[in-house]
């Protein structure tokens, strides 16, 4: 898809990323470097806890569905980086194998009122794992508006 300007997101409108499979591998490494709980590092200590098992970071599942949102293309050169991510919820466990589905709704689309070159997005994010949902969050971004026609 190519990048978009503000004026060209509807609220409402829904962009459904490719999915993704966490491997244990995928699991592990993550967790070593920015997350080093047992129940995501190491498989045989992962059974003895509540989940059973090995489980991704939360902050792998968030991260993961925003960068496949940002793969979309759609926000591409236009982004400016976001002040917010709000109403994160865990509500499922994700384990080695599962493909990760994400749904990005906007919620929310406004001009800047101190900054016309510029608006604000709100999306909200819902990453499933087959019907089941995993996780979701809600950002926030600043995003370039259409130039003027008449800008040199």
């Amino acid at each position: 898809m190519a990048a978009r300007y503000l004026e060209e997101f509807a609220v409402g409108e829904v962009f459904e990323t490719d999915p993704v499979t966490l491997s244990q591998d995928d699991i592990i490494g993550f967790a070593e470097r920015y997350d080093p709980q047992v129940i995501h590092t190491d498989p045989a200590g992962a059974k003895a806890s509540p989940y059973g098992g090995l489980i991704a970071s939360g902050h792998q599942t968030i991260g993961t569905a925003f960068a496949q949102f940002i793969r979309i293309g759609v926000f591409a050169e236009n982004s400016l980086g976001g002040p917010a991510m709000d109403g994160v919820r865990w509500s499922a466990p994700v384990r080695p194998g599962d493909a990760l589905h994400t749904s990005v709704e906007v919620l929310e689309i406004r001009e800047s009122k101190s900054r016309p070159d510029r608006g604000i997005i709100r999306l909200q994010f819902r990453t499933r794992v087959e019907a089941r949902e995993v996780s979701s969050f809600q950002t926030t971004t600043f995003l370039r508006r259409r130039p003027a026609e008449n800008a040199a």
